[in-house]
C-alpha cells in the first residue's frame, strides 16, 4: 500500500493518540499513563511524522528523537501503525524514510523493542538492526526491552 508521510501536525493528535491506545505498545506502556500531551508536545517539537492514506487519515506515525541515543544519534522512539494497515507496508516505509530522510546525515541510528513484540523485532533484524545490549524494567516495570542499532 503507497501512502504519504509528512511531518505531523496538531491536527493529527488524535488519530495518533487513538492508534497508539489501540496498539500492543499502548495496551503494555500506557496502560497506567495517559500519553496524551506527550504526543501533544512531541508533534509541537517536530518529532513524529505521519503516514497518510488516500484519504488524508492519519494510519501510522513515527515518533523520534534526533539525538536522543547518547546525546548523538537519531533514536526511533516509537512506530505504530494502525492495526487496519498492518502488513501493508506501512511500517516498513516509515522506517525507510526515518533512515534516508530524516536521519541521511547519520551513520547509525537507535530503537528499542520489548521482547513481547517479537513481529517488530523481526522486521527491524530483516532491516540490519542488530540486538546491541538489553535492558530490564527500563520503560516499565517486568518488561525487557532489547536496544537496536543500525549501522548505514
Amino acid at each position: 500500500m503507497k501512502s504519504q508521510i509528512m511531518m505531523g501536525k496538531p491536527e493529527h493528535l488524535e488519530e495518533c493518540y487513538k492508534i497508539l491506545m489501540d496498539s500492543e505498545l499502548g495496551k503494555v506502556y500506557f496502560s497506567n499513563k495517559n500519553p496524551y500531551k506527550a504526543i501533544s508536545r512531541a508533534l509541537e517539537n517536530e518529532e513524529i511524522h505521519v503516514a497518510l492514506s488516500d484519504e488524508n487519515k492519519c494510519i501510522g506515525f513515527i515518533w523520534y528523537k534526533i539525538n536522543g541515543t547518547f546525546d548523538k544519534y537519531p533514536y526511533l522512539h516509537m512506530i505504530i501503525v494502525d492495526k487496519k494497515f498492518q502488513s501493508k507496508g506501512i511500517g516498513k516505509t516509515l522506517i525507510h524514510y526515518f533512515e534516508n530522510v530524516i536521519t541521511m546525515n547519520y551513520d547509525k541510528v537507535f530503537l528499542m523493542v520489548g521482547v513481547f513484540n517479537e513481529r517488530a523485532k523481526r522486521l527491524y533484524e530483516r532491516l540490519n538492526y542488530k540486538v546491541v545490549g538489553t535492558f530490564s524494567d527500563f520503560y516499565i516495570d517486568g518488561v525487557e526491552e532489547y536496544l537496536m542499532m543500525k549501522i548505514k
